[in-house]
């Protein structure tokens, strides 16, 4: 198999405010990424994974009707990668090896960070 090239990859985004939502697309373009989709909670991303497939779901803690690490859980068993990402100070707290997540990132997302994220997501 060959390797995906950054307009080849297919990238959801789950985050329930708006200018953050808006922010991470911004930040993808500059890595040369497109977002497939961009949802507003994590019961609209879980949907969305079900019906497509995506190369990288990248995913809100906090949001409404489901959070990120919920929908995180769920999309780890559709064998979609999920990076986490959290405006919250004990982001830190979160175990990796225990939880379905490749990584998490801490607001403000840093672009360095958020291109290491994707390529570990990407394998």
């Amino acid at each position: 198999m060959t390797a995906l090239t950054t307009s080849q990859v297919r990238i959801v985004i789950a985050e329930d405010d708006p200018s953050s939502r808006e922010m991470l697309v911004r930040l993808l373009a500059k890595l040369g990424y497109e977002v497939a989709c961009a949802v507003e909670n994590g019961a609209d991303l879980l949907d969305r994974c079900r019906e497509e497939r995506f190369d990288v779901v990248l995913a809100d803690l906090d949001m409404p009707q489901m959070d990120g690490l919920e929908a995180a859980e769920e999309i780890a068993k559709l064998g979609q990668p999920c990076i986490l990402i959290s405006g919250h100070a004990d982001l830190h707290q979160i175990v990796l090896d225990r939880e379905p997540i490749i990584s998490a990132l801490s607001k403000p997302v840093l672009l360095p960070e958020l291109e290491q994220a994707i390529r570990r997501a990407l394998g």
